[in-house]
């Protein structure tokens, strides 16, 4: 081995008691059992090898129980509907709705009711053993388990409701959307998603091969984070990411495919309109006749609270009431209510041997709705718009509640996924999906609107945003240049920082300047230098990017969000590289004054905020461990911000300026990957913060700082003669675990 003094020594220790204590609890009598290598590499992350799939399962289990525990077992209670009785109610009762809505969906109860029906026996059997794992850390590490999780064990049931309680907000949110379009307000809350992915052809690269961006925007911290391994067990070879609890991976690749989601679909919910009986408002109306409503009661602890609360839930045979007003009720119909199978298509993405392989595991229609894109080793790239899509009667706007008192409004079935948008290698040798329509994913995209009923579609046309309409510039600017790329410029591209027509509002500036000189301040002048000479990219020491920042900020404030819409709307045009149209007009002349007022004001704010008035962007805008006490940070470049006209690829959502007025990255690029489908493939990644969530670990936020904070990525070392290579030096350390099934 390398040198081992300092961190790696350290952590080498730290892991020798526990490794001593699991042979000695997990060997069985007799040295029977399953034995599996857990390398964890210089960032923490696990390389798992087994000889089957069940004994690196089980070290999975362990792997992420060591690494996690608490968020782990924090998922769980949300699938089960129990996370304000450990919590409390949370902000406006958040965590008591969440609770509610867990309850009433049923994860659980789902989960249990269909286990043995609808999970194979070898998904079973990988279930046990990653749940095996978990408890037998647990076992072995007693003082480590929250109190308020208390002696239970972990049961199979728990990753399979948890599953279901993540992916519940898609198609969710479509039925909340149904109802707001009528101007009703639903019971249930949705959390907000969004990604990148981006496909490349062998002919657009250097190297000759296929190659995929995989890019996902969540929270950095809760129960949507991911968590990184590798894993090499039996007929399983993966590297990716995977929420806490969940056994396989979400996002990653294989030897020989990867693949990658971001939010968007085809519609897999509906809202039905029901008539109840004024007599009694238990029943409701169904081709001329009244049906009775079931109710469940559930009770709900609450932490702090001595007595639970109670609820009560309706259903009809649509599915549960989410809203009433008087004689009037909706009911929410969820294509994916009684169905536990994310985990199978997850299964057969991660055995794919080419990209019909990974379209087998969208067959299943158990993902959420999604933009999904796959690559492989073959040099194909592949799109799919998929779900669990209901087949709908002709004759109604599904975009609305629809009348529920007739059985002519009834779901036909299921689409087959052969029924759903698909591209393969497209002509362009590129495709791009930014949480925009399947129409601007790239010049010249056959996937139109008019070819597909609108449920399937289900975008406005010709959507899109800035970060999208970035991506489509690069790409499309490449290949119109007779450019490829390279491996390290794909690394950079998903990276990206640059600020798509930036130069138009500096050109409106110039307007604004030429025609109302006025006395400037004396800032200023300096103020506008650093604007006009910014080169257009948000990186941490640049002076320009944050001028630009508070000049757009104090533009909106001064205006307000409805004329700076209606302004950008005449600057930006995003859709440039879709449609021949006249360019924008620009402002008019009354609203130039207002771009100088708005300098004067960013002038201020340079000077009242963090580094003066001489600040460059990583001074304001930060990465660091937001659920840590102390306020270690560091400068970071890009982000989300669309109100400032500032939204790059390398999404980054920031919190509210926190007490010293710097203001801390806490969503956005949560596990970004690059793949190159070379054979053998390689890959890179970039989580934000760490892979450890123990505080003494050296992985608890090395990433925010060495990887996250100066835009680069690190290998995956997929293979294992990579990570092995001269002489182990990129392993920390080793630990051995034994795995034995439960009779």
């Amino acid at each position: 081995m390398a040198d081992e003094s300092g961190p790696r020594m350290a952590y080498r220790a730290l892991l020798a008691v526990p490794l001593l204590t699991l042979i000695a609890a997990c060997a069985p009598p007799g040295g029977d059992g399953e034995e599996a290598t857990v390398y964890r590499d210089i960032w923490g992350v696990p390389h798992i090898y087994a000889e089957s799939a069940e004994a690196g399962l089980y070290a999975s289990g362990w792997a992420m129980a060591e690494d996690r525990l608490s968020q782990l077992l924090e998922n769980y209670l949300f699938g089960l509907g129990e996370y304000a009785a450990a919590f409390g109610p949370g902000s406006n009762d958040a965590w008591v709705r969440s609770d509610l809505e867990s309850r009433m969906w049923d994860h659980y109860g789902t989960a249990k009711r269909h286990y043995e029906a609808k999970l194979n026996p070898e998904l079973r059997r990988h279930l046990a053993a990653f749940i095996a794992g978990i408890n037998d850390y647990l076992e072995a590490h007693p003082a480590e388990v929250p109190e308020w999780w208390g002696d239970r064990p972990v049961d199979v049931y728990m990753p399979v409701a948890f599953s279901r309680q993540f992916i519940w907000s898609w198609p969710a949110g479509q039925a909340r959307s149904d109802l707001r379009a009528v101007g009703v307000e639903p019971s249930f809350d949705v959390d907000l998603r969004a990604s990148n992915q981006i496909a490349l052809a062998p002919d657009q690269t250097t190297f000759g091969a296929a190659a995929l961006i995989i890019d996902p925007h969540l929270s950095w911290l809760g129960r949507h984070r991911y968590w990184e391994l590798r894993l090499h067990a039996g007929d399983i070879h993966i590297s990716g990411f995977a929420t806490s609890g969940f056994p396989y991976v979400n996002l990653g690749h294989n030897e020989h495919v990867a693949w990658a989601h971001t939010t968007g679909g085809p519609d897999t919910a509906d809202v039905y309109e029901l008539t109840l009986d004024p007599g009694d408002p238990s029943r409701y109306l169904y081709d001329g006749e009244w049906r009775q409503l079931e109710s469940r009661t559930v009770e709900v602890s609450v932490a702090g609270e001595a007595a639970p609360r109670e609820a009560t839930f309706w259903y009809s045979h649509h599915g549960p009431i989410v809203a009433r007003q008087g004689d009037k009720a909706w009911a929410a119909a969820l294509a994916y209510e009684e169905e536990i199978g994310y985990l199978e298509s997850k299964y057969w993405f991660m055995v794919a041997e080419d990209y019909e392989g990974a379209a087998a595991a969208l067959d299943v229609r158990q993902i959420m709705p999604q933009n999904v894109m796959i690559a492989d080793t073959g040099g194909n790239i592949y799109y799919q718009r998929t779900g669990r899509v209901p087949i709908r009667p002709n004759g109604y706007d599904w975009s609305r509640p629809v009348d529920g008192s007739t059985s002519e409004t009834e779901w036909l079935g299921i689409h087959p996924a052969s029924d759903l948008m698909s591209l393969l290698n497209p002509e362009r040798g590129y495709m791009q999906n930014n949480n925009i329509g399947p129409d601007t994913m790239l010049v010249d995209s056959p996937l139109v609107p008019e070819r597909y009923p609108a449920y399937l579609y289900n975008q406005p046309a010709l959507y899109t945003h800035q970060r999208g309409a970035v991506a489509v510039s690069l790409l499309e600017g490449k290949r119109t240049a007779g450019g490829k790329w390279s491996e390290e410029e794909i690394v950079e591209l998903a990276l990206n920082r640059s600020v798509y027509q930036y130069e138009r509002w500096v050109e409106e500036l110039k307007r604004a300047e030429a025609a109302f000189p006025g006395k400037p301040s004396s800032d200023r002048p300096e103020v506008v230098r650093r604007i006009l000479e910014w080169d257009g990219v948000a990186e941490p020491d640049s002076q320009g990017a944050l001028a630009h920042f508070r000049w757009r900020e104090a533009l909106r404030g001064l205006v307000g969000n409805e004329r700076m819409n209606d302004m950008a709307s005449r600057v930006d045009d995003y859709l440039e590289l879709f449609r021949e149209a006249p360019e924008p007009p620009g402002l008019r002349r009354d609203e130039l004054p207002d771009l100088i007022i708005a300098i004067e004001a960013a002038a201020i704010a340079l000077r009242a905020g963090p580094g003066g008035f001489d600040a460059t962007f990583g001074d304001v805008f930060r990465v660091g461990r937001q659920d840590s006490k102390d306020e270690v940070s560091w400068p970071v470049g890009g982000g989300s911000l669309g109100g400032a006209g500032m939204a790059t690829m390398r999404a980054v959502g920031f919190s509210p300026p926190r007490a010293d007025c710097r203001r801390w990255g806490n969503r956005g690029q949560t596990s970004t990957e690059v793949v190159i489908l070379s054979n053998p493939i390689r890959s890179y990644t970039q989580p934000p913060i760490g892979q450890s969530d123990r505080p003494d670990s050296p992985h608890y936020r090395d990433q925010a700082e060495k990887l996250f904070s100066p835009g680069t990525m690190k290998p995956s070392w997929f293979a294992r003669d990579e990570l092995l290579a001269d002489g182990g030096k990129n392993v920390l350390a080793e630990m051995r675990l034994v795995y034995r099934p439960k009779e």
